[in-house]
């Protein structure tokens, strides 16, 4: 019988219905062998329940519930001290601990409230990219331009335009992606306010590592050629924005196209 959690390959995003069936499940197996006291799948529930009433960032929940669940697989193959478990933290003081962590690093980035109900993290992610567009997207495009790479023409539109879906107004106050977003909580069907905010966060995910991409591509060529080393120093900052921006919404295993 299996008992690790593993995360789908390619995204930190994981289906919400999904993760939480496979941390319910592992906490049934490892409560059978280990009791409850440690592996309390009550407690998951109930937590799970106070995450929903309270409209915590699903992901960010679950993200901190399974880094945590590794840390309960830890203290049963090397047990602490007797004297370090009785100060230890508790398995809830743990995930939020995890979870103020992961927020803190989003506070800084351009807050857009464009829903009462959208979740946090999403509208520091859609400020984040809308901010990257405008700051510094055209400079990375120009760059790449001008080396003339094949096949970066393509690649420079279709970014252009998922930038422009993801950040951009269109019809209204909003982007396309967030009118989708939206339209979904405007159901008001927890369920589909929950898909419709990971697949927010999906594609923006695959956005910027897709940017990231051809950001490299770039700085690989430059590299190649002395009398660009003012571009290149220029390129390689646009680049550390841009994997910032990735690792603090916790999007570096997503892939893009």
């Amino acid at each position: 019988m299996s008992k690790s959690f593993k995360k789908q390959k390619g995204s930190k995003n994981l289906d919400i219905d999904e993760a939480i069936q496979k941390l319910k499940n592992q906490y049934r197996e490892y409560s059978e062998e280990h009791g409850t006291k440690i592996f309390n799948l009550q407690s998951f529930e109930e937590r799970y329940r106070n995450a929903l009433a309270n409209k915590i960032d699903l992901n960010t929940f679950l993200l901190a519930e399974i880094e945590v669940f590794k840390e309960l697989k830890k203290k049963i193959t090397k047990p602490d001290a007797e004297e370090k478990k009785n100060t230890a933290p508790t398995y809830s003081e743990l995930a939020d601990k995890i979870i103020e962590d992961n927020m803190d690093k989003i506070k800084g980035y351009r807050f857009i409230d464009f829903h009462p109900d959208a979740e946090e993290e999403t509208k520091h992610f859609l400020g984040a990219i809308t901010e990257f567009y405008y700051e510094v997207w055209g400079k990375i495009n120009e760059l790449i331009r001008t080396l003339g790479l094949k096949g970066t023409d393509d690649v420079r539109l279709k970014l252009e335009n998922d930038f422009t879906f993801f950040a951009i107004p269109a019809r209204g106050s909003y982007s396309m992606a967030v009118e989708d977003y939206v339209l979904a909580l405007s159901r008001k069907n927890p369920a589909d306010s929950d898909k419709a905010a990971v697949n927010f966060m999906r594609f923006g995910g695959i956005l910027l590592n897709n940017c990231l991409r051809v950001v490299k591509e770039g700085l690989s060529t430059f590299e190649a050629m002395p009398e660009s080393a003012n571009k290149l120093r220029t390129l390689e900052r646009y680049k550390d924005i841009l994997i910032k921006i990735i690792e603090d919404f916790r999007m570096s295993a997503i892939r893009g196209y």
